[in-house]
């Protein structure tokens, strides 16, 4: 995990200006806290079950991996001190390979996770045997056991794909994704207050000549002013969307009294405000601070010091229809996402700001936020600063996709589906269900040990 985390002492010196030494330190520090409980819980799970299951162990393993990484999600998210950490589920890394995450409809990103798993414990197992000589039936009934949960995922991927046919760009909806790719010090210094409007405003401009988008999508704090408050501006961005009929949905910082909040407006071509949503899920430390006495990892941005939580809202009546709002990393939480379906949402929207991240981690959490088209069964737009921008339909297929770090423009057809998928209506039931297998394993196992040693 630190090799997948390479971009995090860069962020760290890039958003808090700390020194290289001070940006290590956190990575690694941040890196064991949030990681090593699960990994080790995993490991002292997987002897345990080593010992008791030895031809079914693979399918243990998986499920044991599952129960961590459901742990590692959802333990301390949403709480007022801190968050989960599903950064680099293994799950994840089967993103473009879409027979097998089909099956994520199903059970979440951790049937994924399971699968995967499943094959390497076989795999794992059976190198150790032939390293150790001891070839068996025992180790190849392990390996084909495991197999068989990537074969019944390859045939229910291979179903839904073929039953996926591309829906009718005529009945959908026409959007465009802006990405302005603009530099981290033009959003936040007070100097440059609304500075960048005008490159979103010419690369809307350029997206309504090439075609008819009914709703425009900018990313998260495209707009650098407090636009509720800012007619002058609203004034600006309706002489751009009028021409062409087209409403804007784009982030923006918003204020109440003395409550910050991270944003998402959608205004009308005649730049009237229709809706607000505020962000729900913050993170540590960017955008709220967990040990409030620390000073080191504050960062202000001009008359914002830290956002408050959002209050919970409907979706978004776009043209589109309901839109589900994300906003950056409430995307890589599956139970967030679900949650925007059950309130009615259509179709799901990442608005995202990754300008002070290195592209590895922006290709990283797209890979993690187009997982959430397939367990929803939903289009998904996402709108990025810097990069990957792009519009997914419900079987997690990339159907157009900005370079990073460029300024670029998307358009594309999404269609609002009121359908909801098992993992839709069941959430992390599979999850839940690996858990409560392995600790009656654990207990079985430890049952058949002291029997044996009261003989």
């Amino acid at each position: 995990c630190y090799v997948v985390w390479d971009w995090g002492p860069a962020a760290v010196t890039t958003y808090f200006k700390q020194s290289q030494t001070v940006a290590v330190g956190l990575f690694f520090g941040l890196g064991t806290t949030m990681l090593a409980p699960y990994f080790m819980g995993f490991a002292v799970a997987y002897r345990a079950l080593a010992r008791r299951f030895s031809r079914s162990l693979p399918l243990w393993a998986a499920a044991a991996w599952a129960a961590a990484e459901l742990a590692r999600s959802r333990l301390f998210t949403e709480t007022s001190f801190f968050s989960g950490n599903p950064w680099v589920l293994v799950g994840y890394s089967q993103a473009g390979f879409d027979a097998l995450v089909q099956i994520a409809s199903l059970t979440g990103v951790y049937g994924v996770s399971f699968v995967v798993i499943a094959v390497n414990a076989a795999f794992a197992e059976l190198l150790l045997a032939a390293a150790g000589r001891r070839l068996s039936r025992s180790a190849a009934w392990c390996l084909g056991l495991a197999l068989l949960p990537t074969l019944a995922a390859l045939a229910f991927g291979f179903a839904s794909l073929a039953g996926a046919e591309r829906e009718s760009e005529a009945s959908g909806t026409q959007v465009a994704v802006v990405q302005g790719n603009v530099g981290l010090e033009s959003r936040w210094r007070s100097d440059f207050y609304g500075r960048n409007l005008d490159t979103y405003l010419s690369l809307t401009q350029e997206a309504l000549e090439r075609g008819k988008p009914e709703t425009v999508f900018w990313p998260e704090a495209a707009m650098t002013f407090f636009v509720g408050r800012e007619p002058a501006y609203r004034s600006v961005i309706a002489r751009t969307l009028a021409p062409g009929d087209a409403e804007l949905l784009a982030g923006a910082p918003h204020y109440e009294g003395n409550d910050y909040f991270n944003s998402a407006f959608l205004l009308s071509p005649r730049g009237g405000l229709l809706a607000r949503y505020d962000k729900q899920l913050l993170v540590p430390f960017a955008e709220f601070f967990p040990l409030g006495n620390i000073d080191l990892l504050r960062r202000s941005f001009g008359r914002i010091r830290e956002f408050s939580r959002g209050d919970s809202s409907p979706p978004l009546p776009t043209r589109a229809g309901p839109a589900g709002i994300v906003t950056c990393n409430e995307a890589w939480f599956p139970e967030i996402a679900g949650r925007r379906v059950r309130e009615g949402a259509g179709y799901l929207v990442n608005l995202s700001n990754d300008s002070w991240f290195e592209p590895n981690f922006s290709a990283q959490s797209f890979d993690m936020v187009r997982m959430r088209a397939v367990e929803q069964r939903r289009y998904l737009v996402r709108a990025s600063t810097s990069g990957p921008s792009a519009i997914v339909d419900p079987w997690g297929r990339v159907l157009v996709r900005s370079e990073p770090i460029t300024a670029e423009v998307l358009l594309g057809t999404i269609h609002a589906r009121q359908e909801r998928s098992l993992y839709g209506h069941s959430g992390d039931l599979f999850a839940v269900a690996c858990a409560l297998l392995v600790v009656v394993g654990l207990l079985a196992g430890r049952q058949v040990a002291q029997r044996s040693g009261s003989r």
